[in-house]
């Protein structure tokens, strides 16, 4: 599916992600209301490393950081995610036990996002997808593809919350930073952002912010 893709190319040893794609058949800011469920997300993270490296064969919280990983990115491309959840919990609970794994931990938490996009957890991606940016933004600055790439895809599961000006925001902010980058500027993903941030803003009822995005998107090429 779509989203798999858009979130799949997670080249985590750098922190690098994949550039986001048009919303075809489908993501900041931080919400206090969803700490509870990262509270809850991040308990079970430990959990279920420890109940993962029961199972016959594998013992994920010995194995590299980095083959836990891509084995995780795998499995969630097979979309056998039960698989890739458990071992990417296993791989966050790794990161833990080391300083300076924002890009790790912030690449494990954008496909962990993912698997619970796939399974219409909408709740639980949208605080992960919240600290995966401010992880990327500690860990490369602000001004990186890859916290816009995850504001891009905040806004997308806003979105199929029908949050619409929750979603217009996330987006707007994504395509400001894209708009202090000229090479980004002059990507495909550039007008898809303003896009999508256009759409938001007309279907949260806002029509002079959407005609605003309206107008811009007749400047790009």
């Amino acid at each position: 599916m779509k989203t798999i893709s858009i979130l799949i190319g997670l080249t985590v040893a750098i922190g690098a992600l994949s550039a986001c794609k048009p919303e075809a058949k489908t993501t900041t800011t931080e919400s206090t209301t969803e700490t509870s469920t990262t509270t809850t997300t991040t308990t079970t993270a430990t959990d279920t490393a420890t109940s993962a490296s029961k199972e016959p064969g594998v013992d994920y919280m010995t194995r590299d950081v980095d083959t836990n990983i891509k084995e995780g990115n795998q499995a969630l491309q097979d979309k056998q995610f039960d698989k890739a959840e458990r071992i990417f919990l296993a791989a966050l609970a790794q990161c833990d036990l080391y300083p300076k794994q924002e890009a790790r931990q912030g690449a494990i938490l954008n496909n962990l996002a993912a698997i619970y996009e796939e399974k219409e957890m909408y709740a639980q991606a949208v605080p992960l997808l919240n600290k995966a940016q401010k992880l990327f933004i500690r860990a490369f600055g602000r001004k990186n593809k890859t916290v816009y790439i995850t504001l891009g895809n905040l806004g997308r599961v806003l979105s199929k919350q029908h949050r619409w000006e929750e979603a217009a925001n996330v987006y707007q902010t994504a395509v400001s930073l894209m708009s202090e980058d000229s090479a980004a500027m002059k990507s495909a993903e550039y007008k898809d952002m303003v896009t999508k941030c256009q759409e938001a803003w007309s279907k949260g009822g806002n029509a002079f912010k959407s005609n605003k995005m309206a107008e811009r998107l007749k400047t790009i090429k």
